[in-house]
């Protein structure tokens, strides 16, 4: 195996760009490679690109440029860049980086084994097409956490991003190609499966038959023991108390909603190409905390939206303060090329912005700590995550998603990672709460 060349992958960018990598991981792996996590000791390095926002961009640049000296002081022999800033700029990219070998669309994926063996002398792999079925994927030994993405492109069009230009219409898999990789996850390990999709309360609506998510949920639920599933960006306006009743009727479905509002007034929704309105938004919120009484709400909104004035940032910032959702992510709109609002008057100041973006997060952090507050004395079912050299294990709750959310610092250092324990709350610090170790381990 020593002797296999080795490829090293370097992914940025949302949860659906991991699943492409471990995709790309996977069919290499068939193809007589071997993983390695040390761009020096690769002959193949790719760079899986995202060019959501501007900062997303620069980063993905600064990657290329961070692993081509690879090419001239390393072992690489072939240098691609996969994604979405492939996808969308495929053709500026190779002018100005001509040491690039190939460029990997975000629907080319399974064509990757071949353009490389083959070293065509076609170099950008673009197009629309898009495939429902999932190339094997390549998941580290004891992955516990798992993303399965179930749709693919989007038909919003939200004035504000480029994703449909990028990824394309929105396109479901079939319940059967899911369930098949779901189970394939659950028999390598996986034990918290989290779907993921441009908008996952999409999914069915270009299938025949009645196939939606409540139906993909109770197939899950019922048919692979998964201990926790998550729900990742659940557009509001398809959040329906048919869903809701399926997530309540199945206790591995963890009561975790990711539902991105990106504004509360009328005005900016609809300038924002949104397909709800503020009303809308405070109905769906309290149908959930209706149904299901101990859910956590995630929402995103933005700041310094085109025409925003510091009234309508007022009146969100009030809205938020009410309808108190436990996480919150906000970032600055970023003016991104080809869309509707990188054109619109009333462009606002950069200051402006940041200075907007910094009062949501310093009002979001006594929310959440309230949140965090109301925990303490509770006895939870955690997942490890990390363990610390300073003798702390870390791990989530049903409540918060990896990476984005708090933590639960427990201290005690040998917990293993991937297993479930029960853990009291006991306190809590900014955005994270302080566990002790409960009597009894969870078991599967």
């Amino acid at each position: 195996m020593a002797d296999s060349p080795a490829v090293f992958i370097s992914t940025l960018g949302c949860d659906k760009n991991t699943v492409d990598s471990e995709q790309m991981a996977g069919g290499l792996l068939q193809a007589g490679y071997r993983v390695t996590d040390e761009p020096d000791a690769a002959s193949l390095i790719i760079v899986n690109t995202c060019c959501f926002i501007e900062a997303a961009k620069k980063e993905s640049i600064d990657k290329i440029f961070e692993y081509l000296p690879f090419k001239t002081r390393g072992n690489c022999e072939c240098f691609v860049v996969a994604g979405c800033m492939a996808q969308r700029y495929a053709k500026e990219l190779r002018k100005e980086i001509p040491e690039i070998d190939f460029f990997i669309g975000v629907n080319q994926i399974d064509d990757l084994p071949e353009v490389i063996s083959h070293q065509s002398e076609e170099k950008a792999f673009i197009s629309a097409h898009f495939s429902a079925s999932a190339a094997p994927r390549y998941l580290k030994d004891k992955t516990v956490t798992a993303y399965l993405k179930i749709s693919e492109g989007c038909d919003n069009h939200c004035t504000y991003c480029a994703i449909p230009t990028i990824r394309g219409r929105h396109h479901s898999r079939t319940p059967e190609a899911i369930l098949a990789e779901a189970k394939i996850l659950y028999s390598s390990g996986v034990r918290e499966l989290i779907l993921v999709a441009q908008n996952l309360t999409q999914y069915g609506s270009d299938l025949p038959g009645n196939e939606n998510l409540a139906s993909l949920l109770t197939q899950l639920s019922e048919k692979i023991p998964f201990k926790w599933i998550r729900l990742l960006y659940l557009y509001p306006e398809g959040i329906t108390e048919e869903l809701l009743t399926a997530i309540k009727h199945h206790e591995n479905i963890c009561r975790y909603f990711d539902m991105p509002i990106q504004h509360t007034e009328n005005e900016i929704l609809k300038r924002m190409g949104r397909h709800i309105d503020k009303a809308q938004i405070y109905d769906k919120v309290k149908l959930i905390r209706k149904m299901l009484p101990d859910a956590v709400l995630r929402t995103t909104v933005i700041a310094g939206f085109p025409g925003e004035s510091e009234a309508q940032f007022e009146e969100m910032l009030a809205d938020l303060q009410t309808l108190r959702f436990e996480r919150l992510g906000a970032f600055a709109y970023s003016r991104e090329e080809g869309t509707p609002a990188y054109t619109m008057a009333d462009q606002i100041d950069k200051t402006v912005k940041e200075t907007r973006l910094r009062r949501i997060y310093e009002q979001q952090q006594g929310i959440t700590a309230a949140a965090n507050e109301a925990m303490i004395g509770k006895t939870v079912e955690v997942l490890i995550d990390e363990n610390q050299t300073n003798g702390v294990s870390i791990g989530r709750t049903r409540g918060e998603a990896p990476e984005v959310d708090c933590d639960v610092l427990i201290e005690q250092s040998d917990l293993p990672v991937g297993q479930f324990f029960k853990v009291k709350i006991i306190d809590s610090i900014e955005y994270d709460l302080i566990g002790e170790l409960g009597e009894n381990e969870f078991t599967e």
